[in-house]
């Protein structure tokens, strides 16, 4: 039987991909979505019906739980600012993930956004 949870030793069934929707302001002012679609060893980002990157599902949660440098592939850019406050809380630095590619304004991920996308890689 699989288990259909991403636990920690990454066992994923072939057939299971995951969808995250995010919800944007593109340049010109509208609302968009960006989805990150959630495969085994990789998560792709699309926006406008294109793959705008895919990035190493690896690489993508180590940086997800330290956030150093922005985190930048293919048209994808994910950034971190730290707040002042550096205490941990609930084994996660405090501060905001944001998400830019072209025609998306910098984009902050909520909270619960950004906890759903560390939950699923």
């Amino acid at each position: 039987m699989w288990n259909l949870l991403n636990g920690p030793s990454g066992d994923w069934p072939d057939d299971l991909d995951e969808r995250l929707a995010v919800d944007v302001v593109t340049v010109s002012g509208s609302a968009a979505t960006v989805e990150f679609l959630i495969h085994a060893n990789a998560v792709e980002v699309w926006f406008q019906e294109q793959c705008r990157a895919v990035l190493n599902r690896w690489v993508l949660r180590g940086w997800l739980a330290d956030p150093h440098a922005p985190l930048v592939v293919d048209e994808v850019t994910l950034s971190s600012e730290r707040t002042a406050d550096f205490e941990f809380h609930q084994g996660v630095l405090p501060g905001r993930i944001a998400l830019s590619l072209p025609g998306v304004l910098v984009w902050p991920l909520a909270p619960h956004t950004l906890a759903d996308l560390r939950c699923r890689v």
